[in-house]
């Protein structure tokens, strides 16, 4: 029984230590993406400054991989949020008005 208390102890231990403005400055990070996350999801299609890769392909009526294909070309440019892809609305028009 000894034991567990032992390695219960081990694993309350911190694994790395972080100041307090450490903490606050990760923690601001954290809030920022969450709301840049949120406001491009909230707004309307039609209000939209960016499209997913779902709603690229739409608008441009093509796949996936020619998406990736022109990703990989210079033809559009996507950014991404966290684990999701966006084009911009601009690209995207232009592309759609070459």
């Amino acid at each position: 029984m000894s034991n567990n208390s032992t390695n219960n102890n081990s694993d309350n231990r911190p694994l790395f230590q972080l100041t307090k403005e450490e903490l606050m400055q990760d923690f601001e990070q954290i809030v920022r993406k969450v709301v840049n996350q949120m406001q491009v999801e909230q707004v309307s299609k039609d209000e939209k400054e960016f499209y997913t890769r779902k709603e690229t392909s739409e608008h441009l009526n093509v796949s996936y991989s020619t998406l990736h294909n022109w990703n990989k070309s210079g033809v559009l440019t996507p950014f991404k949020m966290g684990a999701k892809v966006y084009y911009s609305k601009s690209d995207v028009s232009a592309r759609l008005n070459p």
